[in-house]
C-alpha cells in the first residue's frame, strides 16, 4: 500500500520532522501540496471549483483561509492519485506521527472486510457507534490527519467538484456514502503544533481566501475633475472603472439634491456580475485613495456585513431624518452618525437588492440609500469610526504614512471631501500631503556617527532644504511661549504646517536610530519641534540649560553668522565644525546641559527637536 505524505515544498522543516518521527515505521512518497497563497479566485474557477460563500468557521467565526483552500486541493490531489493508482492509499499530513500500534496488515484486513475509508488519526465531534474493543463507526469525525482511502471511496469524494470548505468538514458530509471505520484510539497522532507551525490557521487578516472579484467603480463624466482620485489610484496600483466615461450627466448640478444617475449607472454595470463579487464605489470629483485595495478588502471582511457605507457629521439632504438615522447608530460614540453615499463597499447581490426600486436620474442618491437603510431590508452598516472611509473631517491628517482621524483614532483608506470651500481646502491639503511634493524633504538614513559621550550625528537635511525652511519661517512670527523657562525667539513647526512631515520622518527614520543607540531606554514619539532665531538686536544667545526632552535633536540651518556656537561644557564639545543640515542627537534632561554663545554678527537659525519623556508627553 502506498503512503502519500502531503507537504508544501517550502516547508522542508515539517518534512524533516516527519522523517525524524516516522522513519522506523513506514516508507512513503511525498505529495506536493497546493499552496493556497498561490491560488487566486480566478485560478480556482479555472480549475472548476468554487468556495462555499456562506461558510463560516463555527468556532472562530471567520471565513475560509488561504491555507484551508490549499489543504482541500491537496487532499483532492491525493484522492485523484488513488484513483490513478487503482489501489488503496494511506494519506498523511506532514505533522502526523505514526505510533508502534500501526500495521499495514491490519489496514488490508479492514479493506477485505468491506471498509473503503479508515480513520487512523481523528477527532470525535459526536459520539461514535461501537463496533468492538478497537474500532468504532464515526458519526461526525474531524481532521484529515491520517486516513486510508480506496479507489471506490476516492471516486465518491470526487464525483463532482464541490463548493470548497475545510477538508475536515467536507469528509463528514460524505460519510453516509462511504463505508467508514475508525480506530477507537488513534494509532497516528498529530505532532505538537509548537514543533513547527501550520499553514492552515490564519496569523493575520491577509490569510483569508478572497472568493470574489473586486470591482472599483466611480462616475466621472468629466475625468479632469476626478484627477485626484485617478492619480491616487495609479500611485497605489488600483484599477478604477469609470462608469461616467463618454456619458452625458443627467443627475443635476449637485449643488442641491441629485445624483440618482450614479446609482442607475452602477445598477446597469451590476446586471451581469456575480452576486458574490464585491464593489468598491468612490465619488469621482471629491475623493481619493490612501491605501491599496487589499487593505480595504481585508478591513471590509472584518465587518461581517454585506454593505458598508461611509458616514458623516451632518444629516443631508433631509434634516428630518436625523433622529431616525442617529437611532441606527445610538450605541456608537462618534460624531459620524449619518449615512453618506459617496463611498461604499459591498456584495453585488446585496447592491442589486438595495438598488432594486426605480430611481430617476435627477433624484437624490443619498436620500434614496438613507431611506433603504432605514427600512432595514438590506444588510447595511455605517463606517462610523472611519475604519475604511473618512468623510470631511477638519482635523484629518497624515500620520505614520497613513490617513489619520484624531477624533476616532482610526487610520482610514479613502477620503471624501464633500461640502463647501472649507471642505475642498482640507481635501486639497491632505491630498498634497500624500501625493504632492514634500514641502521639506528630509534625508533618509539608518547610519550615525558617534561624536562624544552619548552624542551622535546623522544626516538630516540638505543645504537647500535648510535655506527653504528659513525662508518659510520668515513668513511667520517668532516668539517666546509663556511657559518657557528659557526664553527665546521661537517658531513651532505646528504653526507653519511642517509638523506632520517631520513627525513621520522621526518615526520612520530617527526613532530606529535612537532606539538602537540608547537601548534599553524606551523611546516614544516627538514632543515638540521649533526653530530658534538669534539676532544682534533681539536674542543673541541662550543660557546653560537642559531640555524637557528624552532625546534632543539640534540642526544648524545656516552658518553665515559669527559666534552663536552650541556648546556642551560637560562634554567639552561644540557644533562649530558641524556642517549645515546635520543633526546632533543627545540626552536632553540631565547630563547634557548646553548653551548658545552670543552671536557677534549676522542672524542664526537652528532647528530643535524634542522627543517625549513618557507616553503621551505632548505640548
Amino acid at each position: 500500500m502506498k503512503t502519500l505524505v502531503i507537504n508544501l515544498s517550502h516547508r522542508k522543516d515539517r518534512l524533516d520532522k516527519f522523517k525524524q518521527n516516522n522513519a522506523d515505521f513506514i516508507s512513503y512518497d511525498v505529495l506536493k501540496a497546493v499552496d493556497g497563497y498561490d491560488v487566486s479566485y480566478t485560478n480556482l474557477q479555472t480549475m472548476g471549483f468554487d468556495t462555499d460563500h456562506e461558510w463560516i468557521d463555527p468556532i472562530l467565526n471567520t471565513s475560509l483561509t488561504k491555507g484551508e483552500v490549499g489543504c482541500f486541493l491537496s487532499h483532492w490531489k491525493a484522492w485523484k492519485q488513488c484513483i490513478k493508482l487503482n489501489e488503496p492509499v494511506l494519506v498523511l499530513e506532514d505533522d502526523a506521527v505514526v505510533t508502534e500500534d500501526f500495521s499495514y496488515d491490519e489496514l488490508y484486513k479492514l479493506r477485505r472486510q468491506g471498509y473503503n475509508f479508515v480513520y487512523l488519526g481523528w477527532k470525535e465531534m459526536e459520539e461514535s457507534i461501537p463496533i468492538d474493543d478497537k474500532f468504532v463507526k464515526p458519526v461526525y469525525p474531524y481532521w484529515g490527519l491520517a486516513y486510508m482511502i480506496t479507489p471506490e471511496s476516492a471516486k465518491i469524494l470526487t464525483e463532482s467538484k464541490p463548493n470548497i470548505i475545510p477538508v475536515d468538514e467536507y469528509l463528514p458530509q460524505k460519510i453516509e456514502k462511504l463505508n467508514v471505520v475508525a480506530y477507537k484510539e488513534n494509532i497516528i497522532v498529530p505532532r505538537d503544533r509548537k514543533d513547527g507551525g501550520s499553514n492552515i490557521n490564519p496569523t493575520n487578516r491577509y490569510d483569508y481566501f478572497l472568493d470574489f472579484n473586486t470591482h472599483v467603480l466611480t462616475v466621472a463624466t468629466n475625468e479632469k475633475k476626478a484627477k485626484k482620485l485617478f492619480a491616487s489610484a495609479e500611485k497605489l496600483n488600483v484599477k478604477i472603472t469609470n462608469l461616467g466615461k463618454g456619458v452625458k450627466w443627467q443627475g443635476g448640478t449637485m449643488e442641491g439634491q441629485g445624483g440618482g444617475h450614479k446609482i442607475n449607472l452602477v445598477k446597469e454595470y451590476l446586471e451581469d456580475k456575480r452576486d458574490n463579487d464585491v464593489v468598491l464605489f468612490l465619488d469621482g470629483y471629491d475623493t481619493f485613495l490612501t491605501d491599496h485595495t487589499d487593505e480595504i478588502i481585508s478591513r471590509y471582511i472584518q465587518f461581517f456585513h454585506k454593505l458598508i457605507f461611509s458616514s458623516e457629521r451632518f444629516c443631508w439632504p433631509v434634516e428630518g431624518l436625523a433622529s431616525e438615522l442617529r437611532a441606527k447608530n445610538e450605541d456608537i460614540n462618534t460624531p459620524y452618525q449619518y449615512l453618506n453615499s459617496g463611498m461604499y463597499i459591498g456584495r453585488v447581490g446585496e447592491l442589486k437588492k438595495l438598488f432594486a426600486e426605480p430611481l430617476e436620474n435627477h433624484d437624490d442618491d443619498q436620500l434614496y440609500v438613507q431611506k433603504q437603510y432605514l427600512k432595514g431590508e438590506c444588510d447595511i452598516v455605517c463606517d462610523v469610526e472611519g475604519y475604511i472611509f473618512n468623510t470631511h473631517e477638519p482635523q484629518i491628517s497624515k500620520k505614520n504614512g497613513q490617513l489619520f482621524n484624531p477624533v476616532t483614532k482610526c487610520y482610514s483608506c479613502a477620503y471624501h471631501g464633500n461640502g463647501g470651500e472649507d471642505a475642498k481646502t482640507i481635501l486639497n491639503n491632505i491630498y498634497e500631503r500624500f501625493f504632492g511634493d514634500p514641502v521639506i524633504a528630509y534625508t533618509q538614513t539608518n547610519k550615525f556617527d558617534i561624536l562624544s559621550d552619548d552624542m551622535i550625528l546623522i544626516d538630516f537635511m540638505s543645504t537647500d532644504m535648510c535655506k527653504k525652511m528659513i525662508s518659510l519661517s520668515e513668513k511667520h512670527t517668532f516668539k517666546s511661549l509663556s511657559y518657557d523657562k528659557v526664553k527665546g525667539q521661537e517658531l513651532r513647526l505646528k504653526e507653519f504646517g511642517l509638523w506632520e512631515e517631520l513627525e513621520e520622518h522621526w518615526n520612520t527614520h530617527i526613532y530606529p536610530i535612537v532606539s538602537e543607540f540608547w537601548t534599553p531606554c524606551h523611546m516614544w514619539g516627538m514632543r515638540d519641534a521649533f526653530l530658534i532665531k538669534y539676532e544682534m538686536d533681539k536674542q543673541k544667545d541662550l543660557p546653560l540649560h537642559n531640555d524637557a526632552s528624552l532625546v534632543t535633536g539640534s540642526v544648524k540651518l545656516n552658518d553665515d553668522y559669527q559666534g552663536g556656537e552650541l556648546e556642551f561644557p560637560r562634554q567639552k564639545f561644540s557644533n562649530k565644525d558641524i556642517p549645515i543640515g546635520k543633526c546632533i542627537l543627545f540626552p536632553g534632561q540631565v547630563t547634557h546641559g548646553h548653551l548658545s554663545t552670543p552671536i557677534t554678527e549676522g542672524t542664526k537659525y537652528s532647528l530643535t527637536i524634542w522627543s517625549q519623556r513618557y507616553s503621551g508627553d505632548n505640548i
